[in-house]
């Protein structure tokens, strides 16, 4: 009886040991799965905030189609959209995530507390060049590219980038032919 009283705590041990194994590689995974689902959220905040920059751009291009091309007659080049830079602007608060802001109410007084910015990141129009225009009718066309750089701050000194660049025409009315 002795031998197999002997197997029984050999079988038990080997059970626990592996029991151990598979939990410790299940916690190890959903550890580094955690880690990247982090990483993957700061680089789509990164890429979603170039987006929103590129529509600053674009929307003050559209409004402003002669201004900005009397800036390229006028100076040859440099970039009259430097001033498109999301750290000119309050950010929006977001700490509806935040355990501190558990009563965030955007629409009563003093519930949303814009200087507790949980989230950091911001965008700016790097360059914007004149490619060419267009001047044979009433509606001139001039071709732009725009690039625009996007920064996320994920925390313990670790920065995400992004940047897009896009052509784009834009129209502007000239009042007659040439």
């Amino acid at each position: 009886m002795n031998k197999r009283t002997g197997v029984a705590i050999v079988v038990v041990l080997f059970f626990a040991f592996s029991i151990a194994i598979i939990l410790f590689f299940m916690l190890h995974s959903n550890t580094n799965l955690a880690f990247q689902n982090k990483q993957t959220v700061y680089q789509m905040q990164a890429y979603y905030l170039a987006q929103s920059g590129m529509q600053h751009a674009k929307l003050q291009l559209r409004l402003l189609p002669k201004e900005t091309y009397e800036f390229f007659s006028k100076n040859g080049t440099g970039n009259p959209y430097a001033d498109i830079d999301s750290s000119n602007y309050p950010p929006t608060a977001m700490g509806v995530f935040s355990k501190n802001n558990v009563g965030y109410d955007l629409f009563k007084p003093g519930s949303a507390p814009d200087e507790k910015f949980p989230y950091g990141g911001k965008y700016l129009v790097q360059n914007l060049e004149l490619l060419g225009s267009h001047d044979r009718m009433k509606m001139v066309q001039d071709g732009y590219r725009i690039a625009v750089k996007a920064q996320v701050d994920g925390g313990r000194g670790k920065t995400y980038e992004e940047e897009l660049t896009e052509e784009l025409i834009v129209s502007r009315y000239t009042g007659g032919i040439k």
